[in-house]
């Protein structure tokens, strides 16, 4: 398998789902690295108040309709439901990201 990193997005397999989504992997390396599962968020083709929209760059995301980062749906997956590296998370789109995440979980900063 590929070396797992924060800001990649993988399609994964979910047991709810019938076929692959894709998801951003929101853990930090060294967990990535070490751990069996990662922290990931799922990513929708529907936009919502908690969901916060991915850049059209389907050159670096991998995707090819407009996307959107489901903050309200953290959580953790096992590495072998990990299927396909398809791009990254430009790096101008993590404050976003982030801001979201800690609107989810009461963190203000």
């Amino acid at each position: 398998m590929d070396r797992i990193n924060r800001g990649d997005i993988w399609t994964i397999e979910l047991l709810s789902h019938p076929k692959p989504r894709p998801a951003l992997i929101v853990s930090i390396n060294a967990i990535n690295d070490f751990c069996p599962d990662v922290l990931v968020l799922p990513i929708t083709s529907k936009p919502g108040p908690l969901r916060v929209t991915i850049p059209d760059q389907p050159e670096q995301t991998g995707l090819r309709i407009r996307s959107f980062v489901k903050c309200e749906s953290l959580g953790p997956i096992y590495k072998h439901r990990l299927k396909k590296r398809i791009g990254a998370l430009p790096p101008h789109a993590w404050g976003v990201v982030e801001a979201g995440i800690r609107r989810v979980l009461g963190l203000h900063s």
